[in-house]
């Protein structure tokens, strides 16, 4: 899906999009225009899976797959 800056009007992927880094904790919901660095919100149908990824790589999630790992190399 492409998406359109609404203050440069640069069109771009997804994959192309900046990783939002609001400091808002908008929990991934936000993509940076690769042209100006608008932070933008995503449309619905690709918010969820987005979302998804993004607290995948959170420093709580990565803890949390190490945490487990390491309790199944105990048991």
């Amino acid at each position: 899906m492409i998406l359109k800056c609404d203050i440069c009007g640069h069109e771009f992927d997804l994959e192309n999009a900046g990783c939002c880094d609001c400091g808002f904790g908008c929990g991934g919901s936000m993509v940076k225009c690769p042209e100006c660095g608008l932070h933008m919100d995503l449309p619905e149908e690709l918010r969820e899976e987005h979302e998804r990824v993004y607290n995948e790589k959170t420093i709580f999630a990565k803890l949390e797959k190490k945490l487990a790992e390491d309790e199944q190399k105990q048991q």
